[in-house]
């Protein structure tokens, strides 16, 4: 798996790659601000290079990414256009698209507004697609709570990341010092910062709109590409009973050719917890598709 850069619009951007054969690209989750990156995808990615070119790329203000030039810039389209760029920079497309949390509902949007670069979809644990979903907050608050407490970053960082897992074995040594490396970025504190200062409003009244006409879309018929959903049972971040099904019922009634696949003793981050089982997943679904 190599670490490379590209410049996309402006935009210095790391991505990962490995593998050889039909083009896969994984978006991450999270938004401005927050310490995620595709390194997220590092136990998953070795499965899938058996049977694709698998790329992964940090999102616009994440990572080692850069922020975006203008405040403007900072809501969830920002993203998608990001990813159209770095399909288009690569000469990618049309691409098998796998996308995490929020990832899976910017991976929507983009299958939804540039159907010719989308072969499949693949969404993930991503409560985002969901409106009005009940998803209790609880394993919010209670992370935010004790997180003051727990004073060495590292295990501070493996604690809250914990709390969205069935179980913590995947929180690696080196998974956790990749998340120290990003908080410490200084553009990273910008990002936090200028969220924290009165972004994080707009983004997500820009969100709640983005929302609404996603959902409209899918309704209408204009997600096209066959899309896999793959939820972890003991997700309790975006629960299976009150998100997952959600998901999946309206993406069965409106897209003739889909799935779902549920891996058991896996929470929010199905594909880390069961990163053979995912994989398998995904390519079975793009063979039956392609």
């Amino acid at each position: 798996m190599q670490t490379k850069y590209l410049d996309v619009k402006g935009i210095r951007t790391r991505y990962l790659e490995a593998g050889a054969g039909d083009p896969l690209l994984l978006i991450h989750g999270g938004h401005f601000g927050l310490h995620t990156s595709a390194n997220v995808y590092d136990l998953t990615i070795p499965h899938l290079a058996r049977n694709f070119h698998v790329f992964a790329l940090d999102k616009i203000g994440c990572g080692f990414t850069d922020n975006p030039e203008d405040d403007s810039d900072y809501v969830i389209g920002s993203a998608v256009r990001h990813a159209v760029e770095f399909l288009k920079a690569m000469e990618l497309g049309p691409v098998h698209l796998v996308g995490h949390s929020r990832g899976g509902f910017q991976s929507c949007r983009l299958a939804i507004e540039h159907p010719e670069m989308v072969k499949t979809l693949t969404i993930a644990d991503s409560g985002t697609m969901v409106i009005g979903a009940t998803i209790p907050m609880d394993v919010y608050d209670v992370t935010h709570k004790k997180a003051p407490d727990i004073a060495e970053p590292r295990e501070r960082f493996r604690a809250k990341l914990a709390d969205y897992s069935f179980s913590a074995a995947h929180l690696t040594d080196d998974f956790i010092d990749h998340l120290l490396q990003i908080a410490a970025l200084p553009k990273s504190k910008e990002a936090a910062a200028k969220m924290e200062a009165g972004l994080k409003d707009r983004f997500k009244t820009d969100l709640m709109a983005s929302q609404r006409e996603t959902y409209e879309s899918i309704v209408a018929g204009r997600l096209k590409a066959p899309t896999l959903i793959v939820w972890g049972a003991d997700d309790p971040a975006a629960p299976l009973e009150s998100a997952g099904l959600d998901v999946m019922r309206l993406i069965f009634r409106a897209v003739p050719k889909s799935q779902m696949c549920v891996l058991n003793r896996a929470g929010h981050f199905c594909f880390r917890e069961q990163p053979e089982a995912f994989a398998a997943a995904v390519t079975d679904f793009i063979k039956l598709n392609s």
